[in-house]
């Protein structure tokens, strides 16, 4: 949908990006906040970059595709000398289950597995590699592999004053966990790979 694009965007970067699904796209390419950023569809296990961005990021994007290693090299052929890979990626694959299935995950990340697959890129350098949403980790093991039912998530989107109380808790411990410097488990994997 284009959201880290609009970020980025309105952080000042010149940014741009690429989607499997056309019509995608087609929606990021009409939206007035994204007015001016190239996006075009293409499939990153197919594309080869030149090295020309300072950075890359692929946010929740390689567990759905079967061969995780070539879409981490072709991604990485994107990046300058000096630059940098950042990938997000659903954490702790016990934690795999119905909802990674119906979302087409092949697979969750751990951290040895996802160090290795970076390891087999060409002049990479692990800069950061840390979980993030640690709440996250036990209210989707909570659901998913004691109560065998998906996650509650309507109040992520809700108005009412008790979802915007709840939305406004998970950000201050979001933010504490960036003050500590990540949490020992977490729902999500971020991981930065330099070339060097």
């Amino acid at each position: 949908n284009g959201l880290i694009l609009k970020f980025f965007k309105l952080k000042g970067f010149d940014v741009s990006g690429v989607e499997l699904e056309k019509d995608q796209v087609h929606q990021m390419q009409i939206d007035y906040k994204l007015q001016g950023v190239k996006v075009v569809q293409g499939d990153i296990t197919k594309l080869k970059g030149e090295g020309n961005f300072d950075v890359v990021i692929a946010s929740d994007v390689i567990e759905h595709i079967e061969n995780d290693e070539s879409a981490l090299k072709n991604l990485y052929s994107f990046v300058k000398t000096g630059g940098y890979l950042v990938i997000t990626v659903p954490a702790h694959m016990h934690l795999y289950g119905k909802r990674d299935k119906k979302w087409g995950h092949y697979r969750r990340y751990d951290k040895n597995n996802l160090i290795r697959k970076i390891k087999k890129l060409e002049n990479s350098k692990i800069v950061s590699m840390r979980y993030w949403n640690v709440l996250g980790y036990f209210a989707y093991f909570f659901f998913e592999k004691i109560m065998n039912q998906p996650i509650k998530e309507e109040f992520r989107y809700k108005q009412s004053l008790l979802s915007k109380l709840i939305r406004g808790v998970l950000d201050l411990i979001l933010k504490l966990e960036e003050l500590i410097g990540g949490p020992p488990i977490g729902l999500t994997l971020i991981a930065v790979a330099q070339k060097v």
